[in-house]
Protein backbone atom coordinates (compact mmCIF):
# COMPACT_ATOMS: atom_id res chain seq x y z
CA UNK A 1 0.00 0.00 0.00
CA UNK A 2 1.38 3.37 -1.30
CA UNK A 3 0.81 5.90 1.89
CA UNK A 4 2.98 9.26 2.07
CA UNK A 5 3.84 10.17 5.37
CA UNK A 6 2.24 10.91 8.09
CA UNK A 7 -0.36 8.45 6.74
CA UNK A 8 1.97 5.24 6.51
CA UNK A 9 3.75 6.08 9.56
CA UNK A 10 -0.11 6.52 11.60
CA UNK A 11 -1.24 3.34 9.86
CA UNK A 12 1.77 1.72 10.85
CA UNK A 13 1.49 2.86 14.65
CA UNK A 14 -1.70 1.85 15.26
CA UNK A 15 -1.20 -1.48 13.76
CA UNK A 16 1.91 -2.20 15.91
CA UNK A 17 0.64 -0.76 18.96
CA UNK A 18 -2.47 -2.52 19.46
CA UNK A 19 -3.03 -6.63 19.49
CA UNK A 20 -4.54 -7.05 15.81
CA UNK A 21 -6.36 -9.88 16.39
CA UNK A 22 -7.48 -10.84 12.78
CA UNK A 23 -11.00 -12.41 13.58
CA UNK A 24 -11.54 -9.41 15.36
CA UNK A 25 -10.36 -7.12 12.39
CA UNK A 26 -13.06 -8.86 10.41
CA UNK A 27 -15.86 -7.95 13.02
CA UNK A 28 -15.07 -4.31 13.19
CA UNK A 29 -15.12 -4.25 9.10
CA UNK A 30 -18.19 -6.45 8.87
CA UNK A 31 -19.61 -4.18 10.94
CA UNK A 32 -19.16 -1.15 9.78
CA UNK A 33 -19.90 -2.08 6.17
CA UNK A 34 -23.19 -3.24 8.19
CA UNK A 35 -23.85 -0.35 10.02
CA UNK A 36 -22.44 2.82 8.51
CA UNK A 37 -22.13 1.05 4.84
CA UNK A 38 -24.22 1.08 1.90
CA UNK A 39 -27.65 0.59 1.94
CA UNK A 40 -28.34 -2.93 2.52
CA UNK A 41 -24.99 -3.90 3.14
CA UNK A 42 -25.73 -6.78 5.39
CA UNK A 43 -28.16 -8.02 2.84
CA UNK A 44 -25.28 -7.86 -0.10
CA UNK A 45 -22.14 -9.55 1.68
CA UNK A 46 -18.53 -9.02 1.34
CA UNK A 47 -16.59 -11.24 -1.14
CA UNK A 48 -13.63 -13.02 -0.09
CA UNK A 49 -11.76 -11.05 -3.04
CA UNK A 50 -12.49 -7.35 -1.13
CA UNK A 51 -12.09 -8.75 2.28
CA UNK A 52 -8.36 -10.11 1.09
CA UNK A 53 -7.66 -7.10 -0.21
CA UNK A 54 -8.04 -4.82 2.54
CA UNK A 55 -6.26 -7.70 5.21
CA UNK A 56 -3.62 -7.32 2.65
CA UNK A 57 -3.86 -3.50 3.09
CA UNK A 58 -3.39 -3.71 6.36
CA UNK A 59 -0.16 -6.14 6.36
CA UNK A 60 -2.56 -9.29 7.11
CA UNK A 61 -1.23 -12.26 5.07
CA UNK A 62 -4.38 -14.53 3.75
CA UNK A 63 -3.31 -17.53 5.84
CA UNK A 64 -4.42 -15.88 9.02
CA UNK A 65 -7.53 -14.32 7.33
CA UNK A 66 -8.75 -17.63 5.92
CA UNK A 67 -8.06 -19.21 9.89
CA UNK A 68 -10.09 -16.14 11.44
CA UNK A 69 -12.69 -16.96 8.62
CA UNK A 70 -12.87 -20.31 9.70
CA UNK A 71 -12.99 -19.23 13.30
CA UNK A 72 -15.98 -17.02 12.82
CA UNK A 73 -17.63 -19.21 11.05
CA UNK A 74 -17.42 -21.82 13.95
CA UNK A 75 -17.86 -19.19 16.34
CA UNK A 76 -21.14 -18.20 14.87
CA UNK A 77 -20.52 -14.89 13.56
CA UNK A 78 -20.54 -14.91 9.71
CA UNK A 79 -21.54 -17.50 7.35
CA UNK A 80 -20.55 -17.46 3.88
CA UNK A 81 -22.05 -17.97 -0.06
CA UNK A 82 -21.22 -19.16 -2.80
CA UNK A 83 -21.60 -17.47 -5.93
CA UNK A 84 -19.43 -19.32 -8.61
CA UNK A 85 -15.98 -19.43 -7.92
CA UNK A 86 -16.62 -16.73 -5.10
CA UNK A 87 -17.13 -16.98 -1.85
CA UNK A 88 -19.15 -13.95 0.08
CA UNK A 89 -19.21 -13.46 3.97
CA UNK A 90 -22.24 -11.91 6.16
CA UNK A 91 -22.95 -11.59 9.48
CA UNK A 92 -25.15 -14.02 10.92
CA UNK A 93 -28.37 -13.01 12.35
CA UNK A 94 -26.80 -13.33 15.96
CA UNK A 95 -23.66 -11.60 14.78
CA UNK A 96 -25.60 -8.46 13.28
CA UNK A 97 -27.57 -8.42 16.75
CA UNK A 98 -24.73 -8.12 18.51
CA UNK A 99 -22.89 -5.67 16.34
CA UNK A 100 -26.21 -3.08 16.13
CA UNK A 101 -26.25 -3.57 20.06
CA UNK A 102 -23.05 -1.96 20.73
CA UNK A 103 -23.49 -0.10 17.71
CA UNK A 104 -24.04 3.62 19.51
CA UNK A 105 -21.29 2.94 22.08
CA UNK A 106 -18.68 2.99 18.61
CA UNK A 107 -20.22 5.64 16.40
CA UNK A 108 -22.75 7.43 18.92
CA UNK A 109 -21.86 10.54 21.21
CA UNK A 110 -20.31 10.71 24.17
CA UNK A 111 -22.67 10.60 27.35
CA UNK A 112 -22.91 14.09 29.35
CA UNK A 113 -21.54 14.67 33.12
CA UNK A 114 -25.12 13.47 35.05
CA UNK A 115 -26.88 15.42 37.21
CA UNK A 116 -25.87 13.82 40.47
CA UNK A 117 -24.50 10.11 41.42
CA UNK A 118 -25.37 7.20 42.92
CA UNK A 119 -23.57 4.80 45.08
CA UNK A 120 -25.16 1.84 46.52
CA UNK A 121 -23.94 -0.85 49.10
CA UNK A 122 -25.20 -4.07 48.78
CA UNK A 123 -25.97 -6.79 51.59
CA UNK A 124 -23.27 -9.78 51.59
CA UNK A 125 -25.60 -12.04 50.41
CA UNK A 126 -26.88 -10.25 47.56
CA UNK A 127 -24.80 -11.33 45.30
CA UNK A 128 -26.39 -15.00 45.43
CA UNK A 129 -30.03 -13.18 44.44
CA UNK A 130 -29.24 -11.90 41.36
CA UNK A 131 -28.63 -8.21 42.35
CA UNK A 132 -24.99 -7.55 41.40
CA UNK A 133 -26.76 -8.63 37.94
CA UNK A 134 -29.34 -6.75 38.03
CA UNK A 135 -27.25 -3.39 38.67
CA UNK A 136 -25.13 -4.36 36.08
CA UNK A 137 -27.84 -4.54 33.37
CA UNK A 138 -29.15 -0.88 34.84
CA UNK A 139 -25.78 0.62 33.65
CA UNK A 140 -24.37 0.84 37.48
CA UNK A 141 -20.19 -0.34 37.92
CA UNK A 142 -19.22 -2.51 40.17
CA UNK A 143 -16.24 -0.03 42.70
CA UNK A 144 -15.51 -2.09 45.12
CA UNK A 145 -16.93 -5.50 46.08
CA UNK A 146 -21.03 -4.90 47.17
CA UNK A 147 -20.39 -1.36 46.19
CA UNK A 148 -21.87 -0.04 42.86
CA UNK A 149 -21.59 3.42 40.80
CA UNK A 150 -24.73 4.53 38.83
CA UNK A 151 -26.28 7.99 37.41
CA UNK A 152 -29.59 7.15 38.39
CA UNK A 153 -31.68 5.53 40.83
CA UNK A 154 -31.53 2.22 41.33
CA UNK A 155 -34.83 0.30 41.48
CA UNK A 156 -36.10 -1.57 44.90
CA UNK A 157 -33.11 -3.56 46.54
CA UNK A 158 -33.85 -5.25 49.59
CA UNK A 159 -31.69 -3.93 52.02
CA UNK A 160 -29.47 -2.27 50.15
CA UNK A 161 -27.97 1.37 51.41
CA UNK A 162 -28.27 3.95 49.12
CA UNK A 163 -26.77 7.46 48.80
CA UNK A 164 -26.82 10.28 46.03
CA UNK A 165 -24.53 13.15 45.31
CA UNK A 166 -25.03 16.08 43.04
CA UNK A 167 -21.38 16.77 43.52
CA UNK A 168 -20.32 15.53 39.71
CA UNK A 169 -16.49 15.76 40.73
CA UNK A 170 -15.22 11.79 41.30
CA UNK A 171 -12.59 10.92 43.62
CA UNK A 172 -9.25 10.45 41.87
CA UNK A 173 -9.30 6.62 42.86
CA UNK A 174 -13.15 6.01 41.40
CA UNK A 175 -11.51 7.52 38.25
CA UNK A 176 -8.80 5.30 38.12
CA UNK A 177 -11.08 2.32 38.45
CA UNK A 178 -13.65 3.07 35.97
CA UNK A 179 -10.56 4.26 33.42
CA UNK A 180 -7.37 2.08 34.02
CA UNK A 181 -4.27 3.14 33.43
CA UNK A 182 -3.83 1.19 30.28
CA UNK A 183 -7.30 2.11 28.79
CA UNK A 184 -6.35 6.07 29.60
CA UNK A 185 -2.74 5.16 27.10
CA UNK A 186 -4.62 3.24 24.51
CA UNK A 187 -6.86 6.39 24.32
CA UNK A 188 -4.08 9.09 24.28
CA UNK A 189 -2.14 7.02 21.63
CA UNK A 190 -4.81 7.19 19.85
CA UNK A 191 -5.46 10.76 19.71
CA UNK A 192 -1.91 11.38 19.02
CA UNK A 193 -2.15 9.47 16.06
CA UNK A 194 -5.20 11.07 14.90
CA UNK A 195 -3.61 14.97 15.88
CA UNK A 196 -0.79 14.15 13.16
CA UNK A 197 -3.26 13.38 10.00
CA UNK A 198 -3.83 15.69 7.49
CA UNK A 199 -7.90 15.37 7.60
CA UNK A 200 -8.63 17.48 4.76
CA UNK A 201 -6.40 15.28 2.19
CA UNK A 202 -7.84 12.00 3.16
CA UNK A 203 -10.63 12.24 0.94
CA UNK A 204 -8.05 12.29 -1.43
CA UNK A 205 -6.83 8.92 -1.04
CA UNK A 206 -7.60 5.66 -3.27
CA UNK A 207 -10.24 3.50 -2.10
CA UNK A 208 -8.19 1.20 -0.52
CA UNK A 209 -5.80 3.10 1.36
CA UNK A 210 -9.13 5.05 2.57
CA UNK A 211 -10.10 1.62 3.52
CA UNK A 212 -7.56 0.18 5.25
CA UNK A 213 -7.00 3.73 7.34
CA UNK A 214 -10.40 4.07 8.21
CA UNK A 215 -10.03 0.44 9.33
CA UNK A 216 -7.22 0.83 11.92
CA UNK A 217 -8.51 3.55 13.17
CA UNK A 218 -11.95 2.30 13.81
CA UNK A 219 -10.87 -1.07 15.45
CA UNK A 220 -8.84 0.62 17.45
CA UNK A 221 -11.47 2.82 18.75
CA UNK A 222 -13.87 0.00 18.83
CA UNK A 223 -11.10 -2.14 21.39
CA UNK A 224 -11.57 1.64 23.39
CA UNK A 225 -15.19 2.10 23.38
CA UNK A 226 -16.35 -1.57 24.34
CA UNK A 227 -14.07 -1.44 27.53
CA UNK A 228 -15.31 1.77 28.78
CA UNK A 229 -17.66 1.00 31.48
CA UNK A 230 -21.86 1.72 31.18
CA UNK A 231 -21.15 5.44 32.97
CA UNK A 232 -20.28 8.91 31.20
CA UNK A 233 -16.29 8.54 32.08
CA UNK A 234 -15.09 9.98 29.07
CA UNK A 235 -17.26 13.70 30.35
CA UNK A 236 -15.29 13.27 33.60
CA UNK A 237 -11.91 12.35 32.68
CA UNK A 238 -10.26 14.21 29.91
CA UNK A 239 -7.32 11.33 29.07
CA UNK A 240 -10.09 9.71 27.58
CA UNK A 241 -12.18 12.07 25.27
CA UNK A 242 -11.20 11.07 22.00
CA UNK A 243 -14.67 9.98 20.66
CA UNK A 244 -15.04 13.38 18.90
CA UNK A 245 -11.49 12.70 17.02
CA UNK A 246 -12.45 10.01 15.93
CA UNK A 247 -15.41 10.29 14.44
CA UNK A 248 -13.97 13.54 12.67
CA UNK A 249 -11.40 11.12 11.17
CA UNK A 250 -13.97 8.55 10.47
CA UNK A 251 -16.24 11.31 8.52
CA UNK A 252 -13.03 12.69 6.22
CA UNK A 253 -12.51 9.19 5.33
CA UNK A 254 -15.90 8.54 4.13
CA UNK A 255 -18.22 4.91 5.01
CA UNK A 256 -16.55 1.52 3.50
CA UNK A 257 -18.92 0.45 0.77
CA UNK A 258 -18.64 -2.81 -1.49
CA UNK A 259 -17.81 -0.88 -4.56
CA UNK A 260 -14.90 0.31 -3.01
CA UNK A 261 -13.16 -2.87 -1.67
CA UNK A 262 -14.17 -4.47 -4.53
CA UNK A 263 -12.57 -1.88 -7.35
Amino acid sequence: MTLTDPLHDTLAQLRDSSDLRVWSVIVTLMGDLTVMGTPGADASGVSGQALGKVMAALGIRPEATRVALHRLRKDGWIESTRHGRRSVYHLTPDGLAQTKAVADRIYGPARPTPDQWHLLVLPPQAEDDGSFDSLIAEGFSELIPGVFLGTSAPQTTPDALHLSDPNTELPSWVIATLAPPKLQIDSEQLRNAIDRLPLDALHDLPALDRAALRLVLLHEWRRIALRLPDLPVEAICPALQVRGLVQEALSALGPLSIEELTS
